[in-house]
């Protein structure tokens, strides 16, 4: 009877303490704790505020990877559309940030774009990693896409990959409007790559299981051209599945071209789309 009534208290001890713990550790009440506590709850734009108040102490790098991973957690639950619930603004239609790396022969390279579509002309897209290191400042002439968008699509090249952290985005029209919005980055885990296999051939590998709440990967296939003395794209094809392993048919002259093919993962801040490409590229011979 006595060793049946020690293993009741043993278990209940088990049970409870968990709980307890859990309690003390909230009751310190820091941004990460609340950014935990948050999540815990399913309160996915208060967590992620916690994670901004958060970088916004700059944190130490044990902390940085801790945040780092809860980021990543929180994405589980819908790709991120529930971390902001306000809007863009209404002249502002389309904001999408990507990290890319570019893998060509014998070199490593990495760029940071912003693609914006507006109906207002823009007299500036800044991007800045938190404290005041400025990534981006300018504007480039605009592509009119209809009777009412322009499409700013702005590149710089990096010397590294943009880690892990805390930036901020703020663009600004001629007519004087502006907006700006915290922007939390993940290391990369792209979990699907691509690689070249032969060749003239490719394969992707999968690395991780996909989340179910994010948009499937797409890849695209592209070839450039001389075109009056620059290379331009002069064929792309997208894929969001069944993705190819070679050219298929294209209907070009016989001619040296750049083949380029990337892999596109994607996810959401709220309205914001935030992109992670990797694109592989080498010299494509068509001929007969």
């Amino acid at each position: 009877m006595l060793l049946k009534l020690k293993h009741s208290l043993i278990t209940l001890s088990l049970f409870a303490a968990p709980i307890w713990a859990a309690n003390d550790w909230f009751l310190e009440q820091t941004s990460l704790t609340n950014a935990h506590k948050f999540l815990l709850e399913g309160h996915l734009e208060e967590s992620f505020d916690s994670m901004i108040q958060a970088w916004q102490q700059e944190p130490q790098e044990h902390m940085k990877g801790h945040l780092d991973q809860l980021l990543l957690k929180a994405l589980d639950k819908d790709c991120g559309r529930s971390f902001d619930h306000s809007k863009l603004p209404t002249w502002l239609n389309k904001l999408a940030i990507q990290r890319q790396v570019i893998q060509s022969p014998g070199r490593l390279s990495y760029r940071l774009e912003i693609d914006a579509q507006t109906d207002r002309e823009l007299d500036q897209i800044l991007f800045v990693q938190w404290p005041e290191q400025v990534l981006m400042s300018n504007v480039e002439a605009p592509e009119k896409i209809d009777d009412k968008y322009w499409q700013y699509r702005q590149k710089v090249d990096l010397n590294a990959q943009l880690d892990t952290g805390l930036y901020k985005v703020k663009i600004k029209t001629k007519e004087g409007e502006d907006w700006e919005s915290w922007v939390l980055l993940t290391h990369t885990t792209s979990k699907q790559t691509v690689r070249w296999s032969s060749k003239e051939s490719w394969v992707v590998d999968k690395t991780a299981l996909l989340n179910r709440y994010c948009p499937l990967p797409v890849m695209d296939v592209a070839l450039y051209g001389d075109v009056d003395g620059d290379y331009a794209e002069v064929w792309n094809k997208q894929y969001e599945s069944d993705y190819p392993s070679q050219v298929p048919e294209t209907n070009l002259p016989i001619d040296r071209y750049l083949l380029g093919v990337s892999i596109t993962h994607k996810r959401w801040q709220g309205a914001i789309t935030i992109e992670d490409k990797q694109i592989i590229s080498k010299a494509f011979d068509i001929s007969e």
